[in-house]
């Protein structure tokens, strides 16, 4: 039988504490808002803070050993957040203003990608996981992205990005902007994950970190989000031109 999740090992270990969460967080060196958001599943924590609020709630290793069973430790921080949500979400939209959103990479994109973000060293490596991550995912995929990203970069790395979109399962939607078109109101790239619940849970890319919005942010990403599918070709138009771009 799976062990429970660690956002219920988490909740359970602080509840026969007997510490309030503003003690587990001081404790732990962790802001109450990312400790709640651990709480909650929105977002998972880095095994920097999973090692800190162990030690804080003195359980000797089980808190870690459940974040081990559910977070990669192979992917850097910045990528669990989203790793998480992926995972859990029904459907998935992603925005993304320059570039060909990350859950639709080809290796050789992600590479690429990655390489000029100055984020990570070992760039081979994680491109092939983030390009591998779609197909361990179930979620329905909407994405919004233009086709500047894809005639902007090397031919080579063009060619087996477009391939690659091409071939990506049905359950994938893909609306391409046409050249010329600015999402003006939307510095950089966003992802809305709707949960099995109805939930619906908004991350956007910052320069180093993911940050998680909750209910408040609905409203404005919902208009950005429709915005973003006004200015963008239906899919099946957006197939045909990546066919265009496939030679």
């Amino acid at each position: 039988m799976k062990p429970p999740g660690f956002r219920h090992a988490l909740r359970q270990s602080l509840e026969i504490s007997g510490l309030t969460q503003a003690a587990l967080a001081s404790r732990a060196a962790i802001s109450q808002s990312s400790l709640s958001r651990y709480l909650s599943g929105e977002t998972h924590p880095g095994r920097k803070a999973v090692d800190a609020m162990d030690a804080a709630l003195g359980l000797q290793g089980s808190l870690l050993a459940q974040w081990k069973d559910h977070v990669r430790e192979d992917l850097p921080a910045f990528l669990r957040s989203g790793h998480a949500l992926e995972g859990a979400a029904a459907r998935i939209d992603l925005v993304s203003p320059v570039t060909v959103p990350g859950l639709l990479w080809c290796p050789s994109y992600a590479e690429l990608v990655y390489r000029a973000g100055h984020k990570v060293e070992d760039t081979a490596s994680l491109a092939r996981i983030r390009s591998e991550r779609l197909g361990e995912i179930s979620a329905a995929v909407s994405a919004v992205f233009p086709v500047t990203a894809l005639t902007w970069v090397p031919e080579a790395v063009r060619v087996q990005q477009v391939e690659h979109l091409l071939s990506l399962p049905e359950r994938v939607s893909i609306h391409l902007l046409p050249e010329g078109t600015l999402l003006l109101g939307i510095p950089g790239p966003f992802s809305v994950f709707q949960l099995p619940d109805g939930r619906e849970v908004t991350l956007s890319d910052k320069l180093e970190d993911d940050e998680v919005y909750g209910d408040a942010m609905l409203p404005r990403v919902r208009r950005l989000l429709r915005d973003s599918y006004a200015l963008a070709l239906p899919h099946m138009t957006s197939v045909e031109k990546l066919r265009g771009l496939s030679s």
